[in-house]
């Protein structure tokens, strides 16, 4: 699908480069209930749900401590990546690209979000919303995209294979 000139491109997997500066030190504490082991019961598709603000209070410690605004949960990123932490448990692969050559900006913009910009971060095996944010922290790529000051929402997508393993998905974006 072309996309207008406008928008700047999808942006998956970021550069291998990270930010200029050293991130700052991983928050001391981090929200109740975020080293708990993740379990279907708190998958929501609400920004109130258990995981959403875990994951978001977790995220946005870190964006304020290396001089981001925080950003905020958006229903249609919720969806967006819960739908693909559904399928790739549900299928069994573990990618930013779909079998069927989908990407996060596919599926991003088909649960209705008109975006600008737009990142994924992707993890499996991680048993809490602790353990994934501290994971995808200490990964350049990943860690490029939570700092990443040009992006004001997010959503976070969970689900658990046959095995109970879990699937998560990050999606950030900022909006047209």
């Amino acid at each position: 699908m072309q996309k207008p000139a406008a928008q700047e491109p999808a942006r998956q997997r970021p550069a291998q480069a990270g930010p200029a500066d050293p991130p700052a030190d991983p928050p001391a504490d981090p929200p109740a209930g975020a080293h708990r082991q993740a379990s279907p019961a708190p998958v929501s598709g609400s920004a109130s749900a258990p995981v959403q603000r875990q994951v978001l209070a977790l995220v946005n410690e870190h964006r304020r401590r290396n001089g981001c605004a925080d950003v905020t949960a958006d229903g249609r990123l919720i969806a967006a990546a819960n739908r693909h932490a559904a399928d790739m448990a549900r299928r069994g692969y573990f990618a930013h690209r779909s079998p069927d050559g989908r990407d996060a900006g596919d599926r991003v913009t088909d649960a209705g979000y008109r975006w600008s910009r737009y990142g994924e971060n992707i993890a499996r095996g991680q048993d809490s919303a602790h353990e994934v944010v501290d994971g995808w922290w200490h990964s350049a790529d990943h860690r490029e995209n939570l700092l990443d000051c040009r992006f004001r929402e997010m959503g976070v997508g969970l689900a658990f294979d046959r095995d109970d393993r879990p699937y998560w998905v990050q999606d950030l974006a900022t909006p047209r």
